[in-house]
């Protein structure tokens, strides 16, 4: 009777053979087929053969299990039994959520929202939490909804208050501070981070103090507090293991990696190069042992920068292609997507290819004004630079302003540098010796930033700021001394390419 109604079905084309061995598979060939035939039958009948659908699924699909928790929690859903859905859901979404952002978030949310329709006991309030802590943490990722975000952490801050979870109210706090990094307020974030570091050390919690350590480093790395952030790394790289649960990674990445890889970023900022380059290094090799490439998709196109700010455009480069390929693996994310242009831009910049440097950057602050805008300041920074490359200094000068703002807002000290660097000269270029004070004016605010930061991997870019003042104010003098200064901070940072280049320009004047 089966065979005989197959056969008909397959006639009609409302179904099709799949596979014939082992065993005999059909696939309705429209979704919509679908819909109606299992809208055609009752209710309590649908129900009972999702979950014959689902206890055969797990049954024979243990070597899989990972795989199939999206569909299991479909059919579970299907079935009527939120909780187990819920618990697949969340099978799914740490399974997926490495790999497709949007699709763990979604299903994050889907365990959320059925929670929410049964009643409360421990075992469902701390999965709730746990959910709405895991969509805070990845917020930034894929929205950038303050509301939504707050109503999530209002809700999971009530279960945890209401079950006494000390725990799980610091964990809301580290995903709700995350929320404020997406928004690019770093301000909020790091004050947020201080706090939950105290807490964290007074839960006498390895594992939560390991995250929040690696999150407070974050935070001062992005406001270029970089002595404090090598201070924090070296205690926390000190204090915790290397090897840690998986489950136990706030972020979906191994804290101490991560504080490796702070580190080294750090350092390098701090003119320290050769150290940083090194921390960073083996950082990348640690999230390549763990199976995490979204670590080294962030940090390779940090590389790629400082590389670009040694001179080494083949470096810078290499970087660059090796974090678009991650990103691409990872199905390009908007995020890791624009970080791959960072790296681009960078490498265009360093060899000189300003229309290509435009591009990538124009594009990565495209995406940075609506996600993850903690890093739109370093992506409206490389824009300025690229313009001021091609020549179109009235370009440079507004985006170099927005720059600037930009990099107020997010206290990005180091970028607002950089672009008051980038004004000063766009104004030269255009005004000439009328525009002194200005650019004057723009180049103490650098040099102030500087030096309040320890950004010394830019010290020597503002002695060769200053040599172009010079020449334009026609003190020749001045502009060759100051281009030896800045030759000799690059040697001395361990630049030497740049060194190079500055040679090479004093030799032919």
């Amino acid at each position: 009777e089966l065979k005989v109604a197959l056969g008909m079905l397959r006639r009609l084309e409302f179904i099709y053979e799949q596979a014939l061995y082992p065993v005999a598979e059909f696939s309705f060939k429209h979704p919509l087929t679908q819909e109606v035939a299992l809208g055609s039958q009752l209710r309590e009948r649908r129900r009972q053969v999702h979950a014959r659908i689902a206890r055969l699924l797990e049954t024979e699909g243990s070597g899989r299990i990972e795989e199939r928790a999206a569909l299991l929690a479909h059919h579970w859903e299907e079935a009527g039994d939120a909780l187990v859905a819920a618990h697949w859901h969340r099978r799914a979404a740490e399974w997926v959520g490495l790999t497709d952002f949007s699709a763990g978030w979604r299903h994050w949310g889907r365990v959320r929202t059925l929670l929410a329709t049964l009643p409360d006991d421990r075992e469902i309030a701390e999965l709730r939490i746990h959910a709405c802590m895991r969509l805070l943490a990845m917020s930034w990722r894929v929205t950038a909804d303050l509301n939504e975000a707050r109503a999530i952490f209002e809700e999971g801050r009530t279960l945890a208050q209401a079950i006494g979870d000390r725990h799980g109210l610091t964990k809301l706090s580290l995903g709700f501070g995350m929320v404020s990094y997406g928004l690019g307020d770093i301000a909020t974030y790091l004050k947020t981070n201080r706090e939950i570091y105290d807490v964290a050390r007074d839960l006498n919690d390895l594992e939560l103090e390991a995250n929040a350590t690696a999150f407070l480093g974050d935070s001062l790395f992005l406001s270029a507090r970089y002595r404090e952030a090598v201070a924090v790394t070296a205690e926390g790289l000190a204090r915790f293991p290397r090897h840690s649960p998986p489950e136990s990674w706030f972020m979906g990445i191994n804290p101490y990696s991560y504080l490796l890889l702070v580190r080294g970023i750090a350092l390098c900022w701090m003119g320290r190069p050769q150290e940083g380059l090194e921390a960073m290094a083996q950082s990348f090799i640690m999230a390549s042992e763990d199976d995490n490439p979204e670590d080294i998709s962030y940090g390779l196109p940090i590389r790629a920068e400082i590389h670009y700010r040694a001179g080494d455009a083949t470096q810078a480069l290499a970087d660059a292609q090796e974090a678009a390929e991650l990103s691409r693996t990872l199905g390009d994310p908007p995020t890791l997507f624009a970080m791959a242009q960072i790296g681009f831009c960078s490498a265009s910049l360093a060899a000189g290819r300003s229309a290509q440097a435009i591009a990538c950057a124009q594009t990565a602050l495209d995406i940075h004004t609506r996600l993850d805008k903690a890093h739109a300041a370093c992506s409206a920074t490389l824009l300025a630079e690229g313009l001021l490359l091609a020549g179109d200094v009235t370009a440079a000068q507004a985006a170099a302003q927005n720059a600037i703002a930009l990099s107020q807002y997010s206290i990005r000290q180091n970028y607002e540098a950089i672009a008051h660097g980038v004004l000063a000269r766009a104004l030269l270029r255009r005004d000439g010796p009328a525009a002194r004070e200005a650019a004057e004016a723009a180049l103490t605010m650098a040099a102030t930033l500087i030096e309040r930061s320890g950004a010394r991997l830019l010290a020597p870019a503002l002695f060769e700021w200053r040599a172009e003042l010079a020449a334009t104010l026609g003190n020749d003098v001045d502009h060759q001394q100051l281009l030896r200064q800045a030759a000799s901070g690059f040697l001395a940072i361990g630049a030497p390419l740049q060194a190079q280049r500055l040679a090479a320009t004093l030799s032919a004047e």
